[in-house]
């Protein structure tokens, strides 16, 4: 699990940047400190696939920096909101995520505060790098998942809300023991209209990196068909024209 740090320790020690980054105020970090006291964590762990300042970290995002966190109910995900973040606290990422979770989607929601969420842990490798990793022959496995990663976002967007960060898919699904999980959503938003299956499967089929290796892998659905048909789910998202759009990626 890589390095821990007790919460008694944190103050004092290198991470203590972790939880007020990039500044680590000493003053601010002993009032976070007592913060993740009331939300039951007890410790830390220098440890996720990102490096940053000499330390290993879950993820690095705008709002907030997340690292793995011991609490009672286990080992969590802690988002630790920065100190150059424009928001006023976690409550709106949590809402959001909680509203996700609703419908099955994204990490659970264990608890937040002003200035930390805890939400579970999801391990894995990033999908886009499991892509590039496979053989034609897995073909019917990688339609599966691309199947299911557009379904979560149908989900999304029936449940008005915009994920916002989906055209960058490199890193906001994680596929864990062959499911796929969307992750992150603190650009998520619904006040704007929803476009999280029009922006996967532009991100899937339509001239990115991730297109170019799926056509080298499974092929590419017709391009005119396929843009007539999300032209008429962005106009229409009923059950019906999503049902269409499927048909025309090659995903029903």
């Amino acid at each position: 699990m890589g390095e821990r740090v007790p919460l008694d320790d944190l103050a004092g020690s290198r991470a203590a940047r972790l939880i007020h980054w990039p500044l680590g105020s000493a003053e601010v970090v002993a009032e976070r400190v007592e913060e993740l006291r009331g939300l039951g964590v007890s410790a830390i762990f220098l440890t996720g696939r990102h490096r940053l300042a000499d330390m290993r970290v879950l993820g690095k995002g705008h709002t907030g920096l997340v690292v793995a966190a011991e609490t009672p109910s286990g080992v969590l995900a802690l988002k630790a909101m920065r100190a150059d973040s424009d928001r006023a606290s976690m409550g709106e990422e949590a809402r959001l995520l909680a509203a996700a979770n609703a419908v099955d989607v994204g990490p659970k929601v264990v608890a937040w505060s002003t200035n930390f969420l805890l939400m579970e842990l999801v391990e894995g490798g990033y999908l886009s790098d499991w892509i590039r990793g496979i053989t034609p022959e897995e073909g019917g496995e990688l339609r599966r998942i691309l199947r299911s990663v557009v379904d979560q976002a149908r989900r999304l967007d029936a449940a008005g809300i915009d994920h916002g960060e989906l055209v960058r898919l490199r890193r906001h699904v994680i596929l864990r023991d062959g499911a796929p999980i969307i992750i992150d959503f603190e650009s998520a938003s619904t006040e704007r209209r929803p476009a999280n299956v029009t922006t996967v499967m532009q991100s899937f089929f339509l001239n990115t990196k991730a297109s170019d290796v799926i056509d080298g892998l499974i092929g590419l659905p017709d391009r005119e068909k396929l843009l007539d048909s999300l032209r008429v789910y962005r106009r229409e998202p009923s059950e019906e024209s999503y049902r269409k759009l499927l048909i025309a990626a090659g995903l029903d």
